[in-house]
């Protein structure tokens, strides 16, 4: 109920009145209760959304790298075919390894083909960062 500007004073107000916003407040906080709960499933359920997307990104990543590894099995095994002078006909299957190549040290890799092909003046002119060393246009005057 809305009061009135007139009747402003708490020694006019009946008892059913105080029973009335007494009734109003309960209700008013059992919203604020359920509000509260809501709240907290719906972070809940943010939360458990969390960690499937990261679990699906996990798996998304192991696929990824499982299909790697089937890529350069089957690279592999075709290569090998086309040394042995034998064509394949696509019939058979080859097995993705489940663990990766165990990596080479340093430096008993191989150097990549484009750091042995550059030659002395490309290098020189490197900076330190791996950037090519460029000059800064001149700021562009704009006209009104």
């Amino acid at each position: 109920m809305k009061k009135n500007g007139t009747d402003s004073s708490s020694a006019n107000a009946s008892p059913t009145a105080s029973s009335e916003s007494a009734e109003l407040i309960d209700r008013a906080q059992l919203q604020a209760d359920v509000a509260r709960q809501r709240l907290r499933l719906a972070k809940d359920e943010l939360r458990r959304a969390r960690k499937r997307l990261k679990e699906a990104k996990r798996e998304a990543k192991r696929s990824r790298k499982y299909a790697t590894l089937a890529r350069k099995d089957w690279k592999r095994a075709r290569r090998q075919a086309e040394k042995d002078g034998v064509k394949q006909t696509g019939g058979d299957v080859v097995v993705a390894r489940t663990t990766p190549k165990p990596k080479t040290r340093a430096g008993d890799a191989p150097r990549s083909r484009r750091t042995a092909s550059r030659s002395p003046a490309k290098r020189a002119r490197r900076t330190s960062k791996g950037k090519t060393a460029t000059t800064k246009a001149p700021p562009r005057k704009v006209a009104r």
